[in-house]
Order: C-alpha cells, then structure tokens, then sequence
C-alpha cells in the first residue's frame, strides 16, 4: 500500500505528502451515505475524498474505469491512479483509519483477505438487495434480484 519512495522518505526523516484517496460510493444506497459520512467524521491518515460512482464527476475525473462496475463494488482511486475495487477498497479505507490500520494491515494479506473478501460480498450483497427494494424490485446498474413478496417476513 505504500510506495517505495514514500517509504524511503519515512526512512530518510522527511515527511509523506498528502495522499488523497478517492472513494467511488454508491450514491443511491442508504448503507454507503451512511458509511460515507462515518468515514468523513473519522480522523484519517490520508485525506479522504468521496466522489459519487457513475456521476459526470466520476466520469470527468476517470473517464477510462468501467463505471458501470463502480456502481457495483466499492472503489478507490489514489493519486498515482492505483484503482482498488471490493476487499481491496475496503482494506485501503481501513488502512487510512488510524485506529484500523493495524487491523487493516493483518487482514491484508495471507489468509486474512479471503475473509475481508467474504465479508466485502455479504455487505454487497446486502446493499444491492437495498437499492433493488427501493428502486422497485431490480438494480439495474448490479443485477441482483429484490427478493421475491414470498420471502417476507409476516408480521401478524
């Protein structure tokens, strides 16, 4: 996650420049604005910019991603243009948490980010069944299904 140079500048004395990470979240979810606005209340370790995924700034700014796909897994795009998608995106903002980081750093590698890859599906399976609900039964931008009337819960 850091570059050579900003590691030889930490072992050198000098300091790292900002870092700005940009968050491609998903707008139309609830889950994501609500994550989205947590993760901007948190003091962070690099700046953090949120950029809604699919908007014309989206696509302004980074004209060559598939945004049809931003809109289906979480994305972060560094400065050097370093593209993060899924578990790897949610490690990256968990790694700009201080109090995270070390969590961050031990899942990241090895056997720890299947299990951050299994979480990151659940989470993205949650939320798109979400916007399907609130959009009237099919997300068209992820493809999942709203569950079907058969599957609710009675309330009696």
């Amino acid at each position: 996650m850091m570059s050579l140079g900003m590691a030889q500048a930490i072992i050198d004395g000098a300091e790292r420049g900002a870092t700005t990470l940009t968050v491609l979240y998903d707008r139309r979810c609830p889950l994501c604005r609500r994550l989205k606005s947590w993760l901007a209340g948190q003091p962070t370790t690099a700046p953090v910019e949120f950029v809604a995924a699919g908007s014309a700034e989206a696509r302004g700014r980074y004209p060559r991603l598939d945004h049809d796909r931003t809109l289906r897994l979480l994305t972060v795009v560094t400065p050097t243009g370093a593209v993060y998608e899924g578990e790897r995106a949610w490690m990256v903002c968990a790694w700009a948490l201080p109090r995270w980081q070390p969590w961050a750093e031990g899942f990241g590698g090895g056997l720890g980010l299947p299990v951050v890859a299994v979480a990151a599906r659940v989470v993205d399976g949650y939320r798109h069944r979400r916007i399907a609900r609130a959009e009237g039964g099919t997300c068209e931008n992820c493809r999942v299904a709203a569950r079907p009337a058969a599957w609710a819960v009675d309330e009696r």
